[in-house]
């Protein structure tokens, strides 16, 4: 009995972990992206999402079912020229005379929201997916986690 009630959780701890490991991502890249400015060299690169270990046991089709419900229901990628204008406004902050802080964190914050709306997109569209699974579906997903396989 008490391995039943602990499958439940230990899904649900594993979805929360992967949970927090993309948000941190996501974060981490919207703002290194930004920061390293190379964000307006070229054409605009899809986003790609890693779930981590989740990811690597999801097969290709739940990956890319993933990711085209991001897509359809999502913030759409910010454009170059919108890209371009965010890193000359945090220029433009860094330079300023005097330096405001509270400008520069403005900037950021802006980042962070668009960042937010985008993780939660995120994980909307993987947990109606896992949702969308049967329980047999899922209890194979979770053994494979805990296997370490895909």
């Amino acid at each position: 009995m008490d391995s039943e009630k602990s499958k439940p959780r230990s899904l649900l701890r594993i979805v929360l972990v992967v949970s927090l490991a993309l948000n941190v991502a996501v974060i981490g890249a919207v703002v290194g992206l930004t920061l390293s400015g190379r964000s307006h060299a070229g054409p605009p690169q899809r986003m790609s999402f890693e779930f981590g270990a989740l990811g690597r046991v999801l097969d290709r089709d739940d990956r890319r079912a993933i990711s085209e419900a991001m897509r359809r229901n999502g913030p759409r990628p910010l454009s170059r020229d919108a890209v371009k204008l965010q890193l000359g406004a945090i220029a433009e902050a860094l330079r300023a005379e005097p330096f405001d802080p509270d400008t520069l964190t403005g900037l950021i914050a802006e980042l962070r929201n668009r960042s937010t709306r985008v993780q939660q997109n995120a994980q909307t569209a993987f947990v109606a997916h896992l949702t969308a699974m049967s329980a047999d579906e899922r209890a194979t997903l979770a053994d494979k986690l805990e296997r370490g396989k895909p």
